[in-house]
């Protein structure tokens, strides 16, 4: 069921069921989630947890869109007083930085993101890309100012980068500060020639 066809009850019950999957996210993988913990722990009925996400794939999906946090992360960039100090490098670099950090804070759900990006489901591609253009537009306000194209490319080469950082360092095969400093020195290569913006 489309979020744009729901009722507020409706909406509210969908927002309950993902606000638990976050939850248990931060405690156990998401291959250890069964939608009848999902159901129980939000007290919603089994079968109305179907109805809203057939798959429970899907319902992982929508969760990991509400753990973003997109409209947040949106408002914090724009108030954050750093953001008007600083140059178009520095800032995508700040942007990035916090999301590192919340991937570090919440390792299963940088497992989750690889795992939903390898997907077939008609559901969770449309979700991923949906948030992947909300992404897009918090970036590219970030960058105002600088050509269009050089945008689009920063947002092709650090979305990659991070996807592949987070898939080594949630598989173990480099540390942290490897994945991070990965998604900071293709910032610093892509967006060299921004200093002046």
């Amino acid at each position: 069921m489309g979020v744009e066809l729901m009722n507020a009850g409706q909406l509210e019950r969908r927002h309950r069921l993902t606000c638990n999957v976050i939850e248990m996210l931060t405690q156990i993988p998401s291959d250890r989630i069964q939608m009848k913990d999902v159901s129980e722990r939000s007290g919603v009925a089994l079968g109305t947890l179907y109805r809203y996400f057939p798959k429970k794939q899907q319902l992982l999906a929508a969760a990991m869109v509400e753990w973003s946090g997109l409209h947040v992360e949106r408002l914090v960039v724009q108030e954050d007083p750093r953001m008007r100090q600083v140059g178009v490098r520095e800032r995508v670099l700040l942007l990035h930085r916090r999301e590192m950090k919340a991937f570090q804070r919440r390792p299963n759900f940088a497992r989750l993101e690889i795992e939903l990006h390898s997907s077939a489901d008609d559901f969770v591609i449309e979700t991923l890309d949906q948030r992947a253009a909300a992404h897009r537009t918090v970036l590219f306000e970030l960058m105002d100012g600088i050509p269009a194209e050089v945008a689009r490319v920063t947002s092709l080469a650090v979305g990659g980068t991070m996807l592949t950082a987070l898939a080594l360092w949630s598989s173990g095969r480099i540390g942290f500060a490897e994945a991070q400093r990965n998604v900071e020195d293709v910032i610093s290569l892509v967006l060299r020639d921004c200093q002046n913006f």
